[in-house]
């Protein structure tokens, strides 16, 4: 089975479990680190996480991995918050951050710069525009976008860096 179907395999089995204890599977990562594989859930609700919420989910989603067995071999569980500069991956993540400041990486440079930061105006599962600061309005295609990740207010920087 390839990393991403086995994303998507986990991410269909760990969801519904995350959802009846009234919490989002805001992400799902399947990854080797060193020598050791990881299972990592990012989690969120309207409240915000807790520890104590990740402790909740990581017990209850640990009894149906270990009841299911979906995974070969041996990893790690760890349940955390997708964070205040949570990534921006599936189109509700996107959709949820329309005029939320947001942090772009380009796969290949564009006018020189891979790194674009600014208001997210629009957004389409094909593309979506980017008000700068300058109040340009960048529009990008999807397929270009590396990275994104939503930006708190305190690491706004609009004018960042170019690579």
């Amino acid at each position: 089975m390839k990393k991403i179907s086995k994303e998507v395999f986990l991410e269909e089995l760990i969801a519904p479990v995350v959802e009846s204890l009234d919490y989002e599977l805001a992400d799902l990562t399947f990854e080797k680190g060193g020598k050791d594989w990881y299972l990592i859930l990012y989690i969120d609700s309207e409240k915000g996480i807790t520890m104590d919420d990740c402790e909740k989910v990581s017990r209850k989603v640990s009894e149906v991995l270990d009841e299911k067995d979906p995974i070969e071999q041996g990893y790690f569980l760890e349940v955390s918050s997708p964070g205040i500069d949570r990534p921006l991956k599936k189109d509700r993540h996107f959709m949820a951050s329309i005029n939320k400041k947001i942090a772009i990486h380009l796969f290949a440079p564009l006018n020189g710069k891979k790194d674009f930061q600014g208001v997210l105006k629009t957004y389409t599962p094909e593309a979506l525009s980017l008000e700068l600061e300058t109040g340009e309005i960048l529009e990008l295609e999807n397929n270009k976008i590396a990275k994104a990740n939503l930006l708190d207010e305190l690491n706004f920087n609009p004018h960042p860096t170019a690579e």
